[in-house]
């Protein structure tokens, strides 16, 4: 993804693209299997460029309580800076991506991915009200009640039954 700077004139740009997966550099990503929509605005004020970048999709994952697999939508947004001052860049350390004067354009690839990437979620559950597998047997719940037999209660606990009982 790539965006032609060379006659963009001082002011704000907005660009959209619908990418795929392999696009966007997450090709080998399990739970990314759909169109990618990226909005992006670019603030140009010379020799700063301001940028914006909304990624947009639906993801396949696996919830953590049933195993059951769901479609959930995955969306987040990033801001970076690219610039062509050199005294800037290097006060900025990491904060600014450096630019040549001279740059045609500017590749935003890479920061799509990561935004992509931070965007999915690191716990999924199906449903908030999910209530996942039986701990003994396997069953989903969600589906059928168990049919497990009560769990005997450990005898080292019965102590601390009675103060449940008082409450």
């Amino acid at each position: 993804m790539k965006i032609s700077i060379k006659h963009l004139q001082d002011g704000l740009h907005s660009f959209k693209f619908v990418e795929s997966a392999a696009d966007c550099g997450v090709a080998e990503h399990p739970n990314v299997t759909q169109q990618v929509e990226i909005d992006v605005e670019v603030e140009k004020k010379s020799p700063h460029f301001f940028i914006r970048n909304a990624v947009q999709t639906r993801g396949r994952f696996v919830c953590d309580r049933c195993l059951e697999e769901f479609t959930l939508p995955v969306k987040d947004s990033t801001r970076v800076v690219f610039s062509s001052d050199p005294d800037m860049v290097a006060l900025a350390d990491e904060e600014i991506r450096p630019l040549t004067k001279d740059a045609a354009e500017i590749d935003l690839t890479s920061d799509v991915r990561d935004t992509l990437v931070l965007a999915l979620p690191l716990k999924t559950v199906c449903r908030p009200e999910c209530k996942g597998l039986c701990s003994r047997c396997g069953a989903n719940l969600n589906k059928e009640s168990c049919r497990c037999s009560p769990a005997r209660r450990d005898a080292r606990w019965a102590g601390l039954d009675k103060f449940l009982e008082k409450s």
